[in-house]
């Protein structure tokens, strides 16, 4: 198969890219780049989970029952449809791509996230995307680590907290949501600590997994970062 490296194209067997990470390090960004530049799909995984919280939300759900939730991921109908270069998730067959970044969806993601019953329906259907797929990169918390541990390529995006506060912050005012720094970078670090001590598919460094900290880096410096890794072979 056929990838491309800007206006060059260089044929190389299938592969999987996982990008892993805590959140506001650039994760989504850089990975739909990348996959872009290659010309292979993205699997955005992290949309599962917020899809999955958007409708236990929208639903009243109570956030710590964790068998609502778990029957709520299994009845849930979530799919990635291509539209030009964007990928729009579907839920329950309505277009939720905006609905599942805002600041509430964020906050309450990690019941999802934490829920055994909830994460193995959402593992299983990653897989079965990826499979759809063949070729595609991936991003999340627990990608190179669980969902795909024989991945081609494994790469952990880092960044400190100020800096993926001040990301985050600036995405939610982009969206007009009104939103406190301090605010943020508070659930930010809360949220660090919720990923890495739960118990099922915490947020770790995969084993062979290359490191980059973005933190004083532009988007484009990420990507261009992440396609050496790959030419390179690594």
């Amino acid at each position: 198969m056929a990838y491309t490296f800007g206006n060059l194209s260089v044929r190389l067997p299938a592969m999987i890219i996982t990008i892993d990470g805590p959140a506001g390090s650039g994760k989504s960004t850089a990975a739909r780049k990348l996959a872009a530049e290659l010309g292979i799909d993205f699997l955005d995984t992290g949309a599962t989970y917020r899809a999955v919280t958007l409708r236990a939300m929208k639903l009243g759900a109570d956030m710590e029952d964790s068998k609502a939730l778990v029957q709520i991921a299994r009845q849930a109908d979530i799919s990635f449809r291509r539209q030009g270069r964007s990928l729009k998730v579907l839920l329950d067959g309505q277009d939720v791509s905006e609905a599942i970044r805002t600041e509430d969806v964020s906050r309450n993601s990690y019941y999802i996230a934490r829920a055994d019953g909830c994460r193995q329906v959402l593992v299983e259907l990653q897989r079965r995307l990826g499979r759809q797929m063949g070729n595609f990169v991936s991003e999340g918390r627990d990608q190179g680590s669980v969902v795909f541990p024989d991945a081609d390529f494994k790469i952990y995006l880092d960044a400190s907290p100020d800096v993926r506060a001040q990301r985050r912050f600036d995405e939610a005012a982009a969206r007009g949501e009104k939103v406190e720094y301090a605010k943020v970078l508070e659930d930010i670090m809360q949220r660090d600590r919720r990923d890495q001590s739960r118990a099922t598919g915490p947020l770790v460094r995969p084993a062979g997994a290359i490191v980059v900290d973005t933190s004083g880096m532009t988007i484009e410096q990420v990507v261009a970062r992440l396609l050496s890794i790959v030419r390179a072979g690594r």
